[in-house]
């Protein structure tokens, strides 16, 4: 690439083909009793796949395990070379792919850093300078001393991540093994990659935490059995994703979503009141792709009520995608009565300058009645949705709170 190129990470058509041995003969007997083998077969692990990472950009890879993701990481970074196309890097690229991968294993902490920095280029008077800086993070303490065989997993982590952000690389390649970091780690890790982000260094990560991801990418690239199906905007691509894993998950469970004769899904509740439609909109009614932090969004549920039912209770539950839950809100809790209720009607929930930090959330639609000691309707699952942020910033938690901070 030439120094005004704006690519980081140019790939064009690239192929990676292994060869599987199905059959194979280990022993003279085998051979004699069972016969000749059978002749090895090609695998094509990443098939004609043609990508542009721009320069200063954080990009993801999602897909099932197999899909071809650390295969391609393995390709960007040099550890495996294309069988067909080309990919052209600019400037220096330091992986974190597998763990302990380019360490020695009888050497201590403190000298496979160094080791490491040679390995990517770096002079003796560069390593040095950084070394104070690398341990500090790391957190190993008086074990950075010890050989690395020594290490746990968790500590083969911190000190992987800690060489691989501090040696100033250009381009950073990370295949999920942040997951095996304790939640301190996993946190300051973060904070350290969106300082990179700022900086301008361009990251490519695998990984299967989507809400992660749907916060820290600018773009996906989704790969299924080594082929690329679909790229674009970290929202856009996620959510193509997730409809493709639930269709999937459907076909294999064709109980998990009873249905009635008219073809309507079976729900909990007397359904004296229907959930028929839920969305996200904007404050103008506008369908949104994603929510913002620190802006206003509606959660827009439509119901339906054949005969009249007095002052029902609609509560939204928002989940996280890590599980847990955040809140809920109902018009109850807002001290809103809607009296009786009758035919079609749009409820209408405004979460005012949006506090959820930046993730993927899942809303869930309760109706009781005036009481609160029925259950009419309950919906799972009625709507998904991304929140991001303009600032770029992840977010530790699931919410933002205004704080008014004085020292005195």
């Amino acid at each position: 690439m030439t120094p005004t190129s704006p690519l980081a990470v140019d790939i064009e058509g690239v192929g990676k083909r292994f060869i599987r041995h199905t059959d194979r003969r280990n022993s003279i007997k085998e051979r004699i009793v069972r016969g000749r083998s059978r002749k090895p077969e090609d695998f094509w692990a990443v098939r004609d796949l043609s990508l542009q990472i721009p320069k200063g950009s954080v990009y993801g890879l999602i897909g099932h395990n197999g899909s071809g993701k650390s295969t391609l990481l393995k390709m960007i970074g040099g550890i495996y070379r294309p069988t067909t196309g080309s990919i052209t890097t600019d400037g220096r690229v330091a992986a974190l792919i597998e763990l302990g991968a380019g360490f020695h294993p009888d050497m201590t902490g403190r000298e496979n850093i160094g080791l490491n920095g040679s390995i990517l280029g770096l002079p003796r008077k560069e390593i040095a300078a950084v070394t104070d800086e690398i341990i500090e993070f790391s957190g190993l303490g008086d074990f950075i001393d010890d050989p690395v065989k020594h290490y746990s997993s968790g500590m083969y982590v911190r000190l992987g991540f800690s060489v691989a952000v501090h040696m100033k690389p250009d381009v950073l390649l990370i295949d999920e093994v942040l997951a095996v970091g304790d939640e301190e780690f996993q946190r300051k890790c973060f904070d350290h990659l969106y300082a990179l982000r700022k900086s301008g260094r361009t990251i490519i990560v695998v990984s299967h935490g989507l809400g992660q991801l749907e916060g820290l990418c600018d773009e996906i690239a989704w790969l299924e059995r080594g082929v690329m199906l679909e790229h674009g905007s970290a929202v856009d691509t996620i959510a193509s994703y997730l409809r493709r894993v639930n269709a999937d998950e459907a076909a294999r469970n064709p109980m998990v979503a009873a249905v009635r004769d008219d073809g309507e899904a079976v729900r909990a509740g007397d359904q004296t009141i229907r959930v028929g439609s839920a969305e996200i909109v904007d404050l103008e009614g506008m369908a949104l792709s994603h929510a913002e932090t620190g802006a206003t969004f509606v959660i827009r549920i439509g119901i339906s009520s054949p005969a009249p039912v007095l002052g029902p209770n609609v509560r939204v539950a928002l989940q996280h995608d890590s599980g847990s839950l955040v809140t809920m809100v109902s018009n109850h809790q807002q001290g809103v009565d809607f009296g009786y209720v009758d035919g079609d009607h749009t409820v209408d929930m405004a979460l005012t300058d949006n506090p959820l930090l930046p993730g993927r959330y899942r809303v869930h639609i309760d109706v009781f009645d005036h009481t609160g000691s029925r259950l009419i309707d309950s919906w799972n699952d009625a709507v998904e949705f991304a929140v991001r942020s303009q600032s770029g910033e992840f977010g530790q938690g699931f919410v933002k709170l205004s704080a008014q901070i004085t020292i005195s």
